[in-house]
């Protein structure tokens, strides 16, 4: 006994686990910083729409989660665990600069972007994955078992700490540094956001070799995913092909060729795998907090009023490592005695109550994208509206006997009629200005025609075409009642003969943190624009106009009325 004691007092904790913990914490915060902002830089920079993007960025996790099975197999069999982290280390770091370097590579062509991009998230995966099954076991090699085994439990506690306050870190800081920092002339600076995560995959390479010296390296024994793979299907094949198979279990056939041990390891993690069967459906829809989740964000304001703070889209993701930091505390403590005394103990029970909060998880993220969208618009069968937006800084009054409409219409505002119709009629408005109306001859009135459209919403603009000329011109080709996809607000803009095409309208946040400019070419068809979620304060060719902050809600129709007298403009 006084022998095996004075073993375990010499067998002290390897100091070389620090080096391990600390590349792992650096590596998680590269990892998870890059992935968090990864949408919002292949929709808003690289112009994928919301779908295209899904598909990279699940394309993107999936081939990370793939890439952790030829990774063990070339540390178990050929190069050792040290070598293949060193190695996918490398081709982790360079993919995380070629990715920065698609942020900075403004001279080329988006396509060229596009592509430099991709090749940086397939170099990032390929690495990932490619270290993540060799680098906590390369930790565990550290330790002499059993004599260890309580150390070894405490480097386990410590490795999924490291995990999760690189992730906490970089999911809080990655967001902020892409939308509080402005460069290359951008509102946001993703080569920050992915520049930082980048020089941290170089710091965690640089922290893992210098203990080069003083690590216990194993050398590659034999393929197990190889055997444990081909043992199942010498013994399908032999249970198929026999003429008396065995009866005990199918795995029994690879008597023979394969060893008893790996028989039972075959059989055990086959049983294991049965239990996890659903999990693949549980982490594909955990993924989309990266995804969905994210666009769903940027149709919120994220505004914490009594923090004086809002929270980007991407930024909600640092919930999950808060929490597993919370309940990596709390769960022996807290967690585990209380659900105990309502009997759930067992491993099974508690995944079970895991998968049911999962459930309404989403349940309650479908019914809040349901809230952001609202209700579709819909007209009645048997009838059709007609909008008429006023473009002068003056009342004009419209009169019809068919519409019986007796009324006027504000400055830069617009009136709004639904008529009961019969597939199409073409209507007879009277339109009146009052006296003294800028640019309009006094007492100046018109008539003209509208067509309304059975089920449809039909917009016309009341505009100078030029300094002699007045008409009410139909505005686009039929107002859209479809909501985005993915909720975007839509705006147009209707303008005189007094605008430029080559002008534009600015919307700059109302915190001066972002902003976003328009030429008004865009709108040359008097047709829906997406434009994105915020409260803005409108400018007109970099000078900032004195009118109220405008909020741009999801899902919303604007039409933004514009004329040259003393820049009026109206926000409908």
């Amino acid at each position: 006994m006084d022998l095996v004691s004075d073993q375990n007092e010499k067998l002290k904790y390897p100091k070389c686990i620090w080096l391990i913990v600390l590349n792992e914490l650096c590596e998680r915060f590269t990892y998870y910083g890059m992935r968090t902002v990864l949408v919002l830089y292949l929709t808003t920079i690289l112009k994928f729409n919301g779908d295209d993007s899904t598909i990279i960025y699940h394309s993107f996790v999936f081939l990370a989660y793939f890439m952790p099975l030829p990774g063990a197999i070339l540390a178990d069999s050929y190069w050792g665990k040290f070598k293949t982290i060193m190695c996918l280390s490398a081709v982790y770091a360079l993919g995380n600069i070629v990715l920065t370097g698609s942020s900075m590579a403004d001279m080329f062509g988006l396509d060229v972007q596009k592509i430099i991009a991709l090749l940086g998230l397939f170099l990032i995966s390929v690495g990932t994955g490619g270290i993540k099954p060799c680098v906590f076991t390369f930790g565990g090699d550290q330790f002499r078992l059993p004599e260890q085994e309580k150390q070894l439990l405490h480097y386990t506690t410590k490795f999924t700490f490291a995990i999760n306050v690189g992730a906490l870190f970089s999911t809080f800081l990655t967001p902020e540094l892409r939308q509080s920092v402005h460069c290359l002339g951008r509102d946001t600076c993703f080569p920050l956001a992915f520049g930082v995560p980048a020089v941290l995959m170089l710091a965690a390479i640089v922290i893992f070799v210098s203990g080069k010296n003083v690590y216990v390296k194993k050398k590659p024994e034999h393929n197990v995913i190889g055997r444990t793979f081909g043992c199942i299907f010498y013994a399908l094949r032999t249970k198929i092909t026999s003429r008396v198979p065995c009866q005990s279990h199918w795995l029994e056939n690879a008597k023979g060729v394969y060893t008893e041990t790996e028989i039972s390891d075959t059989r055990t993690a086959l049983d294991v795998i049965s239990v996890f069967v659903a999990y693949p459906v549980f982490w594909s829809l955990y993924e989309q907090q990266g995804s969905r989740w994210t666009l769903q964000a940027m149709l919120m304001n994220g505004r914490v009023d009594f923090l004086d703070w809002t929270i980007k889209p991407d930024q909600m993701q640092t919930l999950v490592p808060l929490f597993g930091l919370t309940f990596l505390v709390l769960f022996d403590v807290a967690l585990y005695p209380l659900l105990a005394k309502v009997g759930i103990r067992k491993p099974l029970q508690k995944l079970t109550l895991s998968g049911v909060l999962a459930v309404i998880a989403f349940v309650i993220a479908a019914i809040l994208q349901f809230n952001i969208f609202g209700d579709t618009a819909e007209i009645p069968s048997g009838q059709g509206r007609l909008n008429i937006y006023n473009g002068f800084d003056c009342k004009v009054f419209v009169r019809s006997r068919t519409l019986h409409v007796r009324d006027h219409i504000g400055s830069l505002e617009m009136i709004n009629v639904t008529h009961t119709v019969f597939s199409r009629d073409d209507v007879l408005i009277t339109l009146e200005f009052e006296p003294e109306c800028p640019f309009v001859p006094e007492k100046y009135e018109f008539d003209t025609t509208v067509t309304i459209i059975e089920g449809e919403e039909n917009s016309y603009h009341l505009v100078n075409l030029n300094p002699n000329t007045i008409t009410l011109n139909h505005a686009g080709v039929g107002d859209s009642l479809v909501k985005e996809k993915f909720g975007n607000p839509n705006l147009r803009i209707l303008i005189d003969y007094t605008f430029d095409f080559d002008d534009n309208i600015t919307l700059t946040s109302a915190d001066q943190n972002s902003f976003i400019s328009y030429p008004l070419s865009q709108f040359r068809g008097m047709n829906f624009n997406a434009v994105k979620v915020g409260k803005y304060n409108l400018g007109y060719n970099g000078k900032l106009l004195t009118i109220a902050p405008v909020d741009i809600i999801p899902a919303t129709f604007y039409t933004l009325t514009l004329q040259r007298n003393g820049d009026k403009m109206a926000f409908i």
